[in-house]
């Protein structure tokens, strides 16, 4: 049974080697969850202004145990000797063995050893590594809550999982700053939210907006949307991933600086596609928040008989608010109404849906909005009415430690 649920996993090995003008800096090795990275992690390198290059190679069977074999050691000698412009190893590896291998029956003692055997494994590769390149530098990667498995419930698995990662954070401990490991369970359920609609008796029923502070919730799945299959991300999902690690790790370990959201955003935005709206928006650097204003219009024109005592009755704006971390914020939108004119009447606000806010520099950015209530997804560039503040932007900038 085992073996065919690992065979259900893993995706063909594949050869993928991006960006030919310029030497690869990273080696992607691992699994189906490897390959994927590979030109996920090249996207997100260009989308940054990165000119460095991504070698992505599946090597030796896509688990632990089959890359720590003597073919399978080999086989990274020969793809760091390919590749020896590349300073940094990205490591995907472990999933297969344990997921292809547990099941919600194992005891205590069981999935200590198996977990044991695994860690094991994984030492064996990044001691390998090393040992042929002790310049090197290793990034691995977690994996996320999957969908609903058939070996338990989301809750089971989750938990299992995070078990498993608590032990892979020990692991880079213990190896110091040759090791670093990126943990990223469930943050598609805190990106992407749940729409409500139940595909799986495991779904919530209600909608939970991206980014609620209740989530992740290891007794949910990873959320449909960012899911192709029951254990691979869509291409979206692994960008927003590439993305995530590109800020956590790779900006610095590439001596790339990531752009860090100040004070000197604070000003009128818009897309020239779409001149007659647009977007306030205000950094509160002292409690790590933004504030959005959108100025827009509904998604029909009012009738011909539709009345307004003030201002057009298609007019609409919403607000968003939300944490920021780094180039990017994750705002939950309101909808206001039930006031009027310069009156204190009671006003309602409603959660309307979730914002991701991100910007590339002191004049460009992006707005990514999902509103379940109206169906509607998209992303908008963005970009200053004015240019007056982008030498206060530029000089608030925080470059990282490198």
């Amino acid at each position: 049974m085992a073996r065919k649920f690992l065979a259900a996993l893993v995706v063909p090995v594949l050869l993928l080697v991006a960006g030919p003008s310029y030497a690869a800096r990273i080696l992607v090795i691992g699994d189906s969850w490897g390959v994927a990275a590979g030109p996920a992690l090249q996207a997100a390198l260009i989308e940054h202004g990165s000119l460095h290059t991504v070698a992505s190679i599946a090597v030796g069977g896509e688990t632990a145990e089959n890359l720590n074999t003597t073919a399978g050691l080999a086989d990274i000698t020969a793809a760091l000797e390919e590749n020896d412009d590349a300073t940094l190893v990205h490591l995907s590896i472990g999933g297969n063995d344990f997921l292809g291998t547990w099941n919600s029956s194992f005891s205590s003692s069981e999935e200590t050893q198996l977990v044991a055997g695994i860690v094991e494994d994984i030492t064996a590769i990044v001691n390998h590594i090393l040992a042929q390149r002790p310049d090197i530098r290793i990034y691995m990667s977690s994996y996320d809550f999957p969908r609903p498995l058939i070996i338990g419930t989301p809750e089971e698995v989750n938990l299992a999982s995070k078990r498993f990662s608590d032990q892979a954070r020990v692991l880079a401990d213990e190896k110091g700053d040759v090791l670093t490991y990126g943990d990223f369970n469930g943050l598609t359920q805190v990106v992407y939210g749940f729409d409500g609609t139940q595909e799986t008796s495991f779904d919530p029923a209600e909608a939970i907006a991206a980014g609620d502070p209740s989530l992740p919730d290891p007794k949910f799945p990873g959320p449909a949307s960012a899911y192709a299959d029951q254990i691979h991300l869509t291409p979206d999902a692994y960008l927003m991933l590439a993305n995530r690690q590109y800020g956590e790790f790779y900006a610095a370990a590439l001596g790339e600086s990531i752009f860090q959201i100040n004070a000197g955003l604070n000003d009128a935005w818009y897309n020239p596609a779409t001149d007659g709206q647009g977007f306030f928006i205000t950094v509160f650097p002292d409690i790590g928040k933004v504030s959005l204003a959108w100025f827009t219009y509904d998604t029909q024109l009012p009738g011909e008989d539709a009345q307004a005592n003030l201002g057009d009755p298609g007019h609409r704006w919403l607000t968003a608010l939300g944490d920021y971390v780094d180039d990017h914020a994750v705002l939950d939108v309101y909808n206001t109404y039930g006031g009027l004119f310069d009156a204190s009447q009671q006003v309602t606000q409603d959660v309307y849906g979730t914002m991701v806010l991100e910007f590339t520099d002191c004049n460009t950015g992006t707005v990514e909005y999902d509103i379940p209530s109206i169906g509607a997804k998209g992303k908008v560039g963005i970009e200053r009415v004015a240019r007056d503040n982008i030498t206060l932007c530029e000089a608030l900038k925080v470059i990282p430690e490198q």
